[in-house]
Parts: C-alpha cells; structure tokens; sequence
C-alpha cells in the first residue's frame, strides 16, 4: 500500500513538472515584455502630460530634471543589462549619432560664443533630449510602435481635454498667467503650456494619432474613444487662433492621408471626424465672449451651451465610427480598392487642375500680397478674425536678423543661445525678442551651417524612414507608421516658424515617436536579421551598455551644472524676498560654484550686496558680471546704477553709455535720466 502511494506521488509530480516548467516560461515571459509594454506606453505617456503641465517644460529646471532622470534609467538599466531590450536599427544609432553630434557641436561651440552661460544652458537642453530620445530607442522592442502612437495620442488628447476645459470653465483653473503679464493674445488658448502657438503645434501632432487609432485600433471602443476625440482636438485647435499650428496640423493631417495604406477605407472616417469639427468650430464662432476668452456671465453662459454641444457631437461621432467598424468587421458595404498607379495618377490630374484654376484665379498676384502683408512689422489682430490676416507679428525682421547673424560667421554662427544679444544691439523695431521664431534659422544663426546641417539630418532621417516604411508590410504597422511620421512632420514644419525647440513637450513627443519610427525601420515583414525585438549578441550588448554607462555620467553633468546654478540663483532672490540676506549671499555663491563660467551668479550677488549696503563688493561683483558676458545690456545697466549709488556719476554714465550701445531701441533708456540712476529699475 505505501508503494502504491509513493509511485502515485511520483505519478503526480511527473503530470506537474509540465506544467510548473510552462509555468515559469509564462512568468519568464510577462517579465520580459511587461518592461517593453510598460516603457512604451506608460513611460511616454506621463512624461508627456508632465511637461505639459509644467508650462510645456520650459523651465530650465524642469527639462533637466526630465533629462538626468532618463539618464539615471540608461544607467541603471545599462548596469544591469535589461537596456536595450533589442537590437537598436542601424538607422536608430545614425538619429542618436546625428543628434549627440549637435549636442558636441554646440559644447565646442561654447568656445567661440558671446555667453558661455547661455551656450551651456542649450548644451544641457540637448543632453536632456538625447537622453529622452536614447531611452526611447533602448525601450523600443516588438509592437513598440503601436504601443507608443497609442500613449502619445491619449497624452496629447488629455492635455487638450484640460485646455478646452479651461475655456469652457475657466473658473476651475487657476488664473491665465500669460494674460497677467502681456496684453497681446489674451483671448488665446494658451493653458497648460502657456503658449498658444506650442499648444496649437501639439494638438496638431495628436490629429493623425487620434484618425489612426479611430480606424485601426483592435477594439470599437477605442475605435469610438479616438473618433470621438477628434471634433475636441479641432475645437481646441481654433480656440488658439494660431495661424502656423492650424496650417501645420492640415499638412499633417494630408501626409497621413498620403501615407495611409488603404485610403478610401478610411474616408468615412475622416469625414465624419471632419464633420463634427467643423460642427464645433462654427458653433464657437457664433458664440464671442466664448471664444474671445471673456470672464463674464455671458462667456460662461455661452460656455456651458459649447459644453453640452461637444459633449453631444463628441457622442454622435463615437456612435457612428461604431457602425463603421461594425460595417466593416461584418463586410457590410463595398470595400472598394485602388492601385497606387491609379491614385498616382487621379492625383497628378488634381494637382494639375487645381493649379490651372489657381493661376486664372490670380494667385500668384494674391501670394505676392500675402507676402508683402507677411513682411510688414505689424499684428495680425484678435480673435478669429487673425486667421485671415497674413502679418508676421515681426517674423520677417527676426528672421532677416538670424540670416545677418550667420553672415558675419557662417560655418560656426554667433554662439548657441545668444540671438537675443544679437538681436538687441542690431533690431530695428522696438520689440523684445529672445529667440529666433524659427527652430532652423535661429540654428543657422547660433550655430552655423554645421548645425543647421545636423538638424536638417536628424528631422530628415525620421521622415525618409518612416514615410519609406508606411509603404512596406503589414496594414496595421503602415498605418502607424504613416500616423506616427505625419505627426513628426507637423512638428517639422511647425518649428519652421516658431520657438518650438525650447518648449520640451513637443521635441519630446518628436522624439518619442522618431524612435519608435526607427525602432522598426528594417523590420519588414519581420525579415530582416535586424528586425525589433530580436535580442542584441553579447559582444554587441556589452559595448552598447559600456558606452551608455559612459554617456549617461557626462550628460548628467552637463544637465546638472546650469539647473544647479539656476536653482541657487533662485533660492537667493526668494531669500532677498524673505529679507535673509547672508542666506541670499550663500546662494549667489553657491550657483558660481556649480557655474564658474556663468554672468548670472555674478550678478545676483552683486544686486545682493547692494540691498546690504556693501556698494564697493557689489561694484566688484559686477564688474566679474561683464566680463564673464559683456553682451550682456542688464549687467552693464547694474554696474552703472551701482555706479552711481557708489558715488561714481562720470564711470557710472561712461558703463550706462555702454549698456546702451548693446541695446539701443529698448525703452528702459528711452525712461531713464542719465543724471540720475541710483533709482534705476529693470524693466525689459
């Protein structure tokens, strides 16, 4: 009897070693995609509603923080060798490759640049982007696209939510802080990230995103969820008034369609998305306090009706992109089909038509007006009435600027991050201007053609690659390859006329999306030996890892010294607030110790010394201030109001006369009397 027992349990531990081995291969499984499926879908998507609720992350310090954050996960995940979870393409390594390149290019640029400070402040934004772009690349592996366009569209449709929100019941948010500050562009849709323009930019990369889950996601409800998200997008879209982002998203919204695999299949959906726009968008015309942004009873009057309105449009769409997917799962309805020769040729005949109707309409005497109306240093307007408008709000001018600046170095430009200097001695307008309003000449101009090179290169890999793949395999991975690369191509072009590369959130979402790009370029129809998600060789993975763990440390350092200095310099102004001086005094020091090449540190404790009363450290401070950056108009304006209280009026007006020529149209000299400075304050 006991043997019988004991052969019974051997029986049984027989039947159950299957099972536990299928067991652990399961679990070793999970374990082994969890990671990929979680840093690409939850990773991108928090990082991206982060940034956009900390003002699109243009904070220095929030954007470093970001990007030693991404380093830390390199580093560690090097270290213990879960990274990169596959074989990075070899198109992967030339973007990264192209993109540290522009990062050293801009360190060497800190040589020949009028402000150190502000050369290693872009050096720490470019370290931050790499480091977000490296850690998206290392995390890509099988179905990583798909996940990644998914979590980046519901990122970008959250943050619209919130910003339509903030329209429809702005008594909910806190108070608009751009309208506090400048006048112009109130009744603009600017929250979270506090530029209309950005979030116009944004919502427009989110549009083919959304089109592409409404018509290829694999459940109807997310197929309902995205179509029903796109009548919110359109809407938030107009309220910015934002001429660039909306012709940017159109751009996008055509190379979609241009790249879509099965194009009339998706026509129902595109018409209906469109529809419930332009439904939307006409009903918030006819309603102005709404749309001007007003905080009166009639605005919020008008807001609770557009509420109702998209609520209800927003349900309809989802409803009948409901149908359609049933439609089409059941076969319901012809599944019409065309060659691309044919497509090819149905759109050459359109291009021709319409540029011979075009031109007997007289378009090219209405382009030449445009651009003559584009070039005058005026305004386009307010309100929805702007979008008819072709004034540049000063473009041409600062464009005309950057193309000045390169002229006097071409190959290596006047220095990253100073076309403000630039701008202030040589402007011929009385407007402040810091950046150059466009991601590809203000390049040109701070770093030369080398630069612009490097730029050109890393946008021009993403959209070759991409716009290449959406023509080759499977349907499900064209389309997201097409939505995905629409989407980088709105950036693209948005960034030609605006600051966009200093607003984090959308060099993020264009990086995030590149590298899921160039995560499957070779992939097709998982023939190739590099295709994603086959594991690296150990040879292979041991020097990537080695080579991380290198770039890791010094990109943290350079994220890390400008965020410190400009976190210290911070801490002292809001303890001369808090009337804790020697704090302050420790701070201004503190900040040049992390930043011994910097003006700011410098400054801030001269002004410290100067509330203590100690004028002769203070004039000494800030003599180091000019020297460190001698562009600099605010330091020179701080040495001689120093000058002055310190009771030398002929060096004090002989430093004002310089803080002049380095800023002659601004209205801080048109305000102040040279004879008097010891009450000079600051205004620009």
């Amino acid at each position: 009897m006991e043997t019988g027992t004991g052969a019974d349990r051997a029986s049984g531990r027989a039947q159950l070693a299957p099972r536990v081995a299928d067991l652990r291969r399961l679990a070793e499984q999970a374990q082994r995609n969890l990671g990929p499926a979680l840093a690409t879908s939850v990773l991108p998507f928090a990082l991206i509603v982060y940034l956009a609720l900390k003002g699109g992350g243009y904070d220095i310090v929030v954007y470093s923080q970001v990007g030693i954050a991404a380093w830390w996960l390199i580093l560690l995940g090097a270290l213990i060798g879960v990274l990169p979870v596959a074989r990075v393409h070899r198109m992967g390594w030339v973007a990264l490759g192209v993109l540290a390149a522009f990062a050293v290019w801009t360190a060497l640029g800190i040589g020949w640049s009028e402000s150190a400070e502000r050369s290693a402040a872009e050096v720490g934004r470019l370290a931050a982007y790499l480091g977000v772009f490296a850690l998206a690349l290392a995390v890509q592996g099988r179905d990583g696209l798909r996940r990644t366009v998914n979590a980046v569209g519901a990122a970008i449709v959250l943050v619209a939510a919130l910003a339509l929100l903030s329209r429809l019941h702005p008594e909910w948010f806190p108070v608009d802080r751009i309208a506090r500050v400048v006048r112009v562009g109130v009744q603009r849709l600017n929250y979270p990230l506090d530029y209309w323009n950005g979030l116009a930019a944004l919502i427009g990369m989110g549009i083919p995103l959304m089109l592409v889950a409404a018509a290829q996601a694999r459940t109807l409800l997310a197929r309902a969820l995205a179509a029903a998200a796109v009548p919110a997008l359109a809407l938030t879209l107009a309220l910015t008034s934002s001429r660039g982002g909306i012709a940017a998203a159109a751009v996008g919204v055509i190379a979609f369609v241009a790249l879509y695999p099965r194009r009339l299949a998706l026509l129902p959906t595109l018409l209906l998305a469109g529809g419930g726009s332009a439904i939307l968008i006409a009903a918030a015309i006819q309603r102005d306090a709404f749309a001007d942004g007003l905080r009166t009873p009639t605005a919020y009057a008008q807001g609770d009706e557009m509420l109702a309105m998209t609520l209800v449009v927003c349900a309809g769409v989802a409803l009948v992109q409901v149908a359609i997917g049933l439609a089409g799962r059941y076969g319901v309805g012809p599944r019409p089909s065309v060659s691309r020769r044919t497509t090819a040729a149905v759109l050459g005949v359109t291009v021709a038509a319409t540029t011979v109707v075009a031109l007997f309409a007289g378009a090219p005497g209405e382009l030449s007006d445009r651009w003559d109306q584009f070039k005058q240093p005026g305004g386009a307007g307010h309100g929805i009435a702007r979008l008819e408008s072709a004034e540049g709000n000063f473009r041409y001018q600062v464009w005309q600027s950057g193309l000045d600046a390169n002229a006097t170095d071409p190959i290596t430009g006047i220095g990253p991050g100073t076309f403000e200097y630039w701008w202030a001695r040589n402007r011929e307008l009385d407007t402040f201007v810091r950046d150059g309003h466009s991601l590809y000449l203000e390049t040109l101009a701070e770093s030369g053609i080398v630069g612009l090179a490097l730029v050109l290169g890393l946008i021009g890999i993403v959209l070759v690659v991409g716009a290449r793949g959406a023509v080759h395999g499977g349907e499900e991975r064209r389309a997201m390859l097409a939505a995905a690369t629409a989407a980088c191509g709105t950036f693209a072009v948005a960034a030609t006329i605006d600051w966009l590369w200093e607003l984090p959130v959308l060099p993020v979402v264009f990086l995030v999306l590149s590298a899921a790009i160039l995560g499957t370029a070779g992939a097709r129809s998982g023939r190739s030996r590099e295709a994603s998600g086959s594991p690296p060789s150990r040879q292979r993975s041991l020097a990537v890892r080695g080579a991380a763990v290198v770039l890791s440390i010094a990109c943290v350092v350079a994220i890390a010294s400008p965020m410190a200095g400009a976190m210290f310099v911070r801490d002292s102004q809001q303890e001369v607030d808090a009337g804790e001086l020697g704090s302050a005094l420790e701070s201004a020091r503190d900040a040049q110790r992390f930043e011994p090449f910097a003006a700011r540190p410098l400054l801030q404790e001269a002004l410290v010394l100067e509330e203590s009363g100690d004028l002769a450290g203070a004039e000494g401070a800030a003599e180091r201030a000019t020297a460190k950056e001698a562009v600099n108009w605010r330091n020179w304006i701080v040495l001689a109001r120093i000058k002055a209280r310190h009771g030398h009026p002929a060096a004090a007006e002989e430093t004002y006369e310089v803080a002049r020529s380095l800023n002659p149209r601004s209205d801080v000299f048109n305000l102040i009397d040279e004879r008097d400075l010891r009450h000079l304050e600051l205004t620009e």
